[in-house]
């Protein structure tokens, strides 16, 4: 437990959407325990909708709390908006906010000028790949409204090399205001959370048939339909005995059901929904693959990393290149095209890296190294209250 608050002590706020079970949630997270840690901090953990898998996993350090509020800027003016009320009577030193939508609501706060804290946003995933669909002038729109409020923000933490550069080239930040820090591992929960090893028929010590997997939410951007293909691939072309086990639930499942009965491999595709640890059964899989359109970062890849498994992953827009050093710590595969990932799941299958090696590249996203960056970055400029 932490020592006081003082006079000195800096009161950071990380504003969230949810604490829901995904990527930019379990960062966020991480981030609070991380930072609570810290001398000299005082962390509350806001978060806009109540209700999660995440929600009550903070550390006692963290002040957690449900604003039950909507994301839509103009609340912010209503006499009863909690998280105006919020903002004025716990008067943060520092607000770090947490995806797009929930940036662009604290750079609405900010702009109105009542609350005068520090604004840092954080980007998780690429810009210009989530406008793809949209028509011209919904993209100009949508950039031009970004482009307008982060001038609130004093730092845009963006989670890949690749999200800055989409950001800097959109010209939503200028180069000296993006700031490039990694999502944080869980360190010693992970460990902890790889111990608790889950029971399933499929994983057991007797059952020699190799487990491929996958986890995440079940959207279309997920291409998990290319990585159903691909296991067909290679169970019906390259004849290789594997089952497929997928982690996650989402609206897409349904869909995804069918495929593997189009495919006759539906025997063989085991659909977990959710679960609070993938990680229990990540090390004794064979491969995990990550099949997205486009990702920020892929925490999930890092985790199957420090779990000793190898790694398949399309090579989209941003963040699967990059932990993965172009190929040297995994293999990667076109977007979309099953063909090559079942190529690439056979051979890796074949020939594996050693598992202590692909723990050492884990080890390069701890998250002692991500709380120190965001650290630095408060205490840059921040003295506490007045």
């Amino acid at each position: 437990m932490k020592t006081a608050k003082t006079a000195n002590t800096i009161k950071v706020t990380l504003l969230c959407s949810d604490l829901a079970f995904g990527g930019i949630q379990k960062t966020a997270l991480l981030l609070a325990d991380g930072l609570a840690a810290k001398e000299g901090l005082s962390v509350n953990l806001a978060v806009l909708r109540g209700g999660g898998e995440f929600m009550g996993r903070h550390s006692p350090d963290v002040k957690a709390l449900c604003l039950d509020c909507t994301s839509q800027p103009l609340a912010l003016l209503l006499p009863n908006s909690r998280l105006a009320g919020y903002l004025a009577s716990e008067k943060p030193d520092v607000v770090i906010s947490f995806g797009h939508s929930t940036n662009c609501l604290a750079a609405w706060a900010k702009l109105s000028g009542a609350y005068p804290f520090r604004l840092i946003v954080t980007e998780h995933s690429s810009f210009s790949a989530r406008m793809a669909r949209d028509s011209a002038f919904h993209r100009w729109r949508r950039a031009a409204r970004a482009r307008f409020l982060y001038k609130e923000a004093e730092t845009c933490v963006c989670v890949s090399e690749g999200v800055a550069s989409d950001l800097i080239e959109e010209k939503v930040i200028p180069k000296e205001k993006a700031r490039v820090i990694y999502n944080p591992l869980s360190g010693p929960r992970l460990d902890a959370e790889t111990r608790e090893q889950a029971d399933h028929p499929w994983l057991r010590e007797d059952v020699s048939i190799p487990v491929i997997m996958s986890a995440g939410r079940l959207l279309p951007l997920k291409g998990i339909d290319t990585l159903i293909k691909a296991f067909s691939l290679l169970r019906r072309d390259m004849k290789a005995p594997a089952r497929l086990m997928i982690a996650g639930d989402g609206p897409d499942r349904k869909r995804l059901e069918a495929l593997s009965g189009e495919l006759r491999v539906a025997e063989d595709v085991c659909f977990l929904g959710y679960v609070p640890n993938p990680c229990a059964y990540m090390p004794k899989a064979s491969v995990f693959v990550l099949s997205s359109l486009y990702e920020g970062f892929s925490n999930v890849i890092v985790e199957a990393l420090a779990c000793g498994v190898n790694v398949v992953s399309t090579d989209c827009r941003s963040g699967p290149g990059e932990i993965l050093e172009r190929g040297k710590w995994g293999r990667l595969v076109p977007v979309g095209d099953h063909g090559a990932m079942a190529e690439a799941i056979f051979d890796i299958m074949k020939r594996p890296l050693p598992p202590e090696e692909l723990k050492s590249r884990a080890s390069c996203f701890s998250a002692e190294r991500s709380v120190d960056a965001y650290y630095g970055i408060i205490k840059r400029d921040g003295t506490g209250a007045s």
